[in-house]
C-alpha cells in the first residue's frame, strides 16, 4: 500500500485509534483493507467496516461502495478528526461547514450580545472563545482563494457589528468596527496560525511523514523535481498551500523553512513578520 512521490513512500497517517492509509488505486482497496485486517486480528485488533470509509482526494467522485467480509465499506466525502474533507482537493466545502457551526453558535448566544450590563471586552472574549474557535478549527490548513477570504471576512464582521449593535442602516465602517472591538481580520489571524503550523512541522524529525511532506512541497516549489520523470498533473496550476506560507512569511525564503532559528515558535515567526513589514 501507499504512493510514491521521488525517493519517499507514504503508507498511512496515524491519530490514536484512526488511520487514514493511502492507496494510488482504488482498485488496490480491497486487497489492501484485508490484508490490513488479516494482520491487525494477529495483534488482537478488528477493524470495524462501518467506520471505514473511502475516499478520492483531489481524483474525482468518490469510489463505488465495496464488502469485505460482508460489511459494506462506503465511498464518501467524510469528516475526518473534525475537517470535511472534499474530494476536490478544495477546502471551501470544510470552510462554509466552520462557517454554518460558528453561525449557530452566535445565534444561540444572541441574549449574551443584547445584555448590557456586560462590557464589549467581556464579550469579545466570549466571542474569540466560542465563536472564533469553532470557526477557525484546522483553519491553518486551508488553502483560501480570494472568494473564500471574503467570505470569512463577511461573516466576522457581521459578527461584530451584531456584538456592537450595529445596524444595517448605520454608517460605520469596518476599519471602525475592528477599532471598538480590538479583534485583527481573518486574514491576519490565519496567517498567524499558519506560520506557527509550518514553523512546527519543519522542527519535526526528519523521518516523520509531514516533514518529509513539507520538504518535497518547498523542493517542488523552487523547481527541484522529486525525480527526473515526475511531471505535474495536466491542468490549470491551482493554488497551494504552501503558496500562502510564502505571502505569510514575505522576506523568509522557502529553502529556509528548515532553520529553527528563523521558526523557533509561534511569537518568533510573527515577530519575523512584523519587523520585515516595518
Amino acid at each position: 500500500m501507499g504512493t510514491t512521490v521521488g525517493q519517499h513512500h507514504f503508507t498511512d497517517l496515524t491519530y490514536v485509534d484512526d488511520a487514514a492509509i493511502f492507496m494510488s488505486d482504488v482498485t488496490q482497496a480491497t486487497s489492501t483493507l484485508q490484508s490490513l485486517n488479516t494482520i491487525a486480528a494477529s495483534l488482537g485488533l478488528r477493524i470495524s467496516w462501518a467506520k471505514t470509509k473511502l475516499q478520492n482526494m483531489g481524483a474525482g467522485n468518490p469510489p463505488t461502495k465495496l464488502f469485505l467480509d460482508g460489511a459494506p465499506v462506503e465511498g464518501v466525502e467524510f469528516i475526518y478528526l473534525g475537517s470535511k474533507q472534499s474530494s476536490s482537493g478544495y477546502c471551501r466545502p470544510d470552510m462554509l461547514r466552520r462557517v454554518g457551526l460558528a453561525s449557530s453558535v452566535m445565534s444561540s448566544l444572541q441574549r449574551i450580545w443584547k445584555c448590557s450590563y456586560l462590557s464589549m471586552s467581556t464579550k469579545v472574549h466570549l466571542y474569540q472563545a466560542l465563536v472564533m474557535s469553532v470557526l477557525q478549527y484546522g483553519a491553518e490548513t486551508w488553502t483560501l482563494l480570494a472568494a473564500d477570504i471574503g467570505t470569512l471576512e463577511a461573516f466576522h464582521m457581521k459578527c461584530q457589528r451584531q456584538m456592537l449593535n450595529i445596524h444595517w442602516g448605520d454608517h460605520i465602517t469596518d476599519v471602525e468596527v475592528l477599532q471598538k472591538t480590538g479583534l485583527s481580520t481573518i486574514s491576519e489571524i490565519l496567517r498567524n496560525r499558519r506560520l506557527s503550523l509550518v514553523g512546527h512541522v519543519a522542527r519535526l524529525d526528519p523521518e516523520v511523514p509531514a516533514n518529509k511532506a513539507l520538504l518535497l512541497m518547498v523542493n517542488s516549489h523552487e523547481g527541484r523535481k522529486p525525480s527526473t520523470s515526475w511531471t505535474r498533473p495536466p491542468s490549470r496550476h491551482r493554488r497551494t498551500w504552501l503558496n500562502l506560507v510564502k505571502e505569510d512569511a514575505i522576506a523568509i525564503p522557502l529553502s529556509s523553512l528548515g532553520r529553527t532559528e528563523i521558526f523557533r515558535g509561534h511569537g518568533a515567526a510573527q515577530r519575523y513578520v512584523r519587523t520585515t513589514r516595518r
